[in-house]
């Protein structure tokens, strides 16, 4: 009796489709809604929309195909339509993995655990904090993803081994995606070398092979190629001007960017036995919260199997390939960056170079997956088995924030930064996301073109730029350095009655002093006269009683909490000049204002409680204080809070925190550690605290002050006229020095 076989079903193009729907989707669903506070987002926006060059290396590629996605997708803002981009081309990327790992022969179809390996590595790499975030914002990295996705896919073996014409495209591919971001190479280099037998035939087949694969790399790398024909045309951005062979190189190199060095001041891990320690911890702690537990394992169990060989030599190959890609691009790139792993901006400044490992990464962890359904074959042990992936996986579980469609950080920024410049103001020497911000806005929204940002005068080319662009703004002479043309500039700038504006206080010049108006910083040459001073300060009130700003959202990640400090310590400053001013209450109401924004800064409230201090409310002092400790430990801060325990008469607990801080070096608590002595009955201990503080600080009066009370209380009177009269020499306040002659007519 014959029966009826009929084939499986091929579910891959079903499957395949709606996973891409889905990550695409999701990513859509998320994107910030403009522009983005992360990182360098504003200055590939404005690359992409008006086909500049973008700070080095360039990124040609980014700034062409952004301009081509500009002109195909026309809804919705720039910016957006660039995350929408990054998010097609990250859900790409998913996508190219899964059909990487469920590549067959022709005829054969996979089985149905194959396909739900393939999709669980795939959502493995697409809902990865790290990789999930850069598939939203308007950066390269996602481009870089992709195409090392599409390099992994074509070298991918199926069954026969392919033909050249493979690991050729693959190579063009390597050289492409390279235009879009360099560190492809060394990875795609890796793979390359484990490309199929087929292309590593004998008979001098491998030395034309990799000819030719230098030459497609070298054809994708004609792209940079774009940097000097565009910078011909002198585009409104044009970072380096590379037109010609020097200063084309100096991009490529990042030599006028700080160079390859992620921190520049810290030598390079892979010299030092602590850098190798620290930077695989770091690497362990950092894969595991980005794949979980459970891709952690899988990622473990596909390393061990790459060297077992156990499907074949083909797959060998590239399972070792892809291991030592990840190998490479990721812990021993920690290590080599030697990043402080206790800073929080460590994970910040990793956190786009780990697309590729992650790659890697879910291919591995997609391939031990596959083996392991293949060996569990029971229903019972694949449900134990999916069980336990489901509830090591990392999504969506993590410190990084789900969705960032209610963040308009650096939108509010920029737009409140460019309504507090007025007209013809001159920003001088910009911060990075601030230059980059505006950039955008002034590119994408023609949104005040009065404004001058003064940026790059310290190179070369920006020297020649600005004197070009800003021939109105620019002394006569040559300038012999970048510090002297920065002089030059601000002072014609006075000297011609221009605004100039910083967006923070220590930009300000020598000589000149800055004020906070709105979220800008006014410079000038003279201490304003009180008058003057409440005049600005009501300004600046106004300014901030008219800024727009959309509420902050539930969880900042570090660029969103990197922008939004910018506002916030614009009101912190402000509620410094306001109490400067007598204002206590006032200036208590502005530092809320800065804590409702940055809730995190530090000195908002220690500046809060100091002036709750100042108006008497203890309680309200000394919570401010504690939480500003919360934040970040200070000495000073800690005496402060000494000094609201001290007024309160809880001496013991102020006994404490005033040791602390004494111990920290600060002359102010030692000096009041006395006080608490002297209150609790302990009068030799006071006069021997004031007479150790002496011996550090023998010109700090208020020890002479006090040790006179003391001596006073110990019935020893020459003493303390003796320390009265060396307090009168020191004081320098006429109404101190009188207070000083009365108690000596008194003793």
């Amino acid at each position: 009796m014959k029966t009826d076989e009929r084939p499986a079903p091929d579910l891959r193009a079903p499957v395949g489709t709606a996973l891409f729907a889905g990550v695409f989707a999701t990513y859509l669903a998320s994107a910030y809604p403009t522009l983005s506070p992360y990182r360098d987002s504003g200055d590939l926006a404005a690359a992409a929309l008006t086909l500049g060059v973008a700070h080095p290396p360039g990124y040609p590629l980014y700034a062409l195909l952004g301009r081509t996605w500009l002109w195909l997708c026309a809804a919705g803002n720039p910016a957006y339509r660039l995350h929408a981009l990054s998010a097609l081309l990250g859900a790409l990327a998913a996508l190219a993995l899964y059909l990487a790992l469920t590549r067959r022969p022709r005829g054969e179809t996979p089985s149905g655990r194959d396909l739900l390996s393939a999709a669980c590595a795939a959502l493995l790499l697409a809902l990865a904090p790290a990789f999930r975030h850069l598939c939203v914002v308007s950066e390269m990295y996602s481009l870089l993803a992709f195409f090392g996705a599409l390099v992994v896919l074509l070298l991918s073996p199926v069954g026969p081994p392919p033909a050249e014409r493979a690991v050729c495209a693959a190579a063009l591919a390597l050289g492409v995606g390279a235009a879009g971001h360099q560190t492809l190479l060394g990875a795609g280099v890796l793979l390359l070398a484990a490309a199929p037998p087929r292309a590593r035939a004998e008979g001098g087949v491998p030395w034309r092979l990799w000819g030719l694969c230098a030459l497609f790399i070298g054809a994708g790398l004609l792209l940079f190629a774009y940097l000097p024909v565009r910078s011909w045309r002198s585009p409104v951005l044009d970072w380096g001007e590379p037109r010609s062979l020097e200063p084309f190189l100096r991009m490529l190199v990042r030599a006028d960017y700080g160079g390859v060095r992620l921190h520049p001041e810290r030598p390079a891990g892979l010299l030092l036995a602590a850098g190798w320690l620290d930077g695989l911890r770091l690497s362990a702690r950092i894969f595991v919260s980005e794949l979980g537990w459970a891709g952690a394992l899988l990622l473990f169990w596909g390393a061990l199997r790459a060297f077992s060989g156990g499907e074949g030599p083909s797959r060998r190959r590239l399972a070792l390939a892809a291991l030592a890609a990840f190998l490479l691009s990721g812990p021993l790139f920690i290590v080599w960056a030697n990043l402080d792993p206790a800073l929080p901006e460590t994970y910040a400044i990793l956190e786009p170079h780990l697309m590729l490992p992650l790659l890697f990464a879910a291919l591995l962890a997609g391939l031990a997956l596959r083996d392991l359904l293949r060996r569990w074959t029971s229903p019972a042990a694949l449900a134990v088995l999916l069980a336990l992936v489901a509830a090591g996986w990392s999504f969506p579980r993590g410190d990084a924030a789900w969705s960032r469609r209610g963040d308009y950080t650096a939108w509010d920024y920029g737009h409140g930064l460019l309504s507090s410049l007025p007209p013809g103001a001159l920003l001088v020497d910009p911060d990075d996301p601030t230059a980059f911000t505006l950039s955008y806005l002034l590119q994408a929204h023609g949104l005040r073109p009065d404004v001058t940002p003064f940026l790059y005068f310290r190179t070369r080319w920006g020297y020649e730029q600005f004197r070009r662009r800003h021939p109105a703004l620019v002394p006569s002479g040559e300038a012999l350095s970048g510090q002297a043309f920065y002089a030059g500039v601000v002072g014609r700038a006075l000297a011609d009655g221009r605004p100039l504006r910083a967006d923070l206080p220590q930009k300000a010049p020598n000589g000149l002093r800055a004020f906070p108006l709105g979220l800008s910083y006014r410079l000038s040459p003279a201490t304003p006269t009180p008058a003057e001073s409440a005049r600005l300060v009501e300004e600046s009130l106004r300014l901030h009683a008219l800024l727009r700003r959309h509420p902050a959202p539930a969880r900042e990640d570090f660029f969103s909490r990197h922008t939004s400090a910018y506002w916030a310590s614009a009101l912190n400053n402000l509620g410094i000049e306001v109490q400067r001013s007598g204002r206590d209450a006032e200036a208590g109401r502005v530092y809320l204002r800065a804590l409702s924004i940055g809730p995190w800064l530090p000195e908002a409230w220690n500046n809060r409680g100091n002036a709750a201090l100042a108006g008497g409310d203890l309680a309200a002092a000394e919570g401010c204080y504690r939480a500003s400790l919360r934040e970040r430990e200070s000495s000073q801060v800690r005496y402060n809070l000494g000094r609201a325990l001290l007024l309160g008469a809880r001496y013991p607990e102020a006994e404490a925190v005033f040791s602390e801080a004494a111990k920290a070096g600060v002359v102010d608590a030692a000096n009041d550690l006395g006080l608490v002595y002297l209150r609790t009955g302990r009068a030799e201990d006071a006069v021997a605290q004031w007479l150790r503080l002496l011996d550090r600080a023998p010109r700090y009066p208020n020890a002479y002050y006090n040790l006179s009370l003391a001596y006073a209380k110990l019935g020893d009177r020459a003493r303390a006229r003796a320390a009265l009269e060396a307090y009168r020499s020191l004081e320098t306040d006429p109404s101190a020095r009188a207070e000083a002659e009365s108690m000596l007519q008194r003793l």
